[in-house]
């Protein structure tokens, strides 16, 4: 079984050691293959320019192999941090999505990690209204499991592990505010694998959240 994971830094496992990736993690512990095409930086817009060279042409024609195959895609946070709305990122995400159901293949669609604004890098604070971008990507989030539970697609919610039940992001799972440390990257493994094991839903059939 093979798992393409399509999406930014969160997917790449920047800041972190390779044998520290939660996609690491997957291929070892859950005995998938699973292959990283997370880029640093990357927007959503830059996720659906390479969704067919890099996902849906190694996914390949072959029924059999189809079959095998299991797509995440995640990403949103670069727009709105560079971008400063989610419109870009509802719109990719969403035209992703349809052509992956066009494909006949089910996307899972992880949702991004919350924005610990106040540990953000002062660096990037000149160029990113990190406060704001915190409250676009509440409100992304929520709109795109909307968005999921509308077309039935599996939802795995990366971000429920990653706050406290009044919604405040825990510090300790991440080194700079924005990316997970490996105990974060540790809880993202786990949530992924969990979503592999259930059998895989048709489109249409309802929206699973993970």
């Amino acid at each position: 079984m093979k798992l393409f994971c399509l999406g930014d830094s969160l997917t790449f496992g920047f800041g972190v050691s390779r044998n520290m990736r939660w996609t690491t993690l997957v291929e070892r512990e859950a005995g998938w293959q699973v292959v990283n095409r997370g880029i640093n930086g990357d927007t959503t817009g830059g996720m659906l320019a390479r969704l067919g060279p890099e996902v849906l042409d190694a996914v390949g024609n072959d029924r059999a192999q189809r079959l095998e195959s299991r797509i995440l895609i995640m990403g949103g946070s670069n727009d709105v941090f560079f971008g400063g709305t989610d419109a870009a990122a509802r719109a990719n995400m969403a035209a992703m999505c349809q052509r992956l159901m066009g494909e006949g293949l089910e996307p899972f669609v992880g949702i991004s990690l919350p924005v610990d604004w106040t540990r953000a890098p002062r660096q990037w604070a000149q160029v990113v209204d990190f406060e704001r971008a915190a409250r676009l990507m509440t409100d992304y989030c929520a709109w795109l499991k909307q968005f999921c539970d509308v077309f039935g697609l599996t939802v795995v919610d990366f971000a429920r592990d990653f706050v406290l039940p009044d919604g405040t992001p825990r510090h300790e799972l991440f080194w700079d505010g924005l990316h997970p440390n490996a105990q974060g990257h540790r809880l993202m493994a786990d949530r992924m694998i969990r979503a592999l094991q259930p059998a895989p839903m048709q489109p249409g059939a309802g929206n699973t959240q993970i």
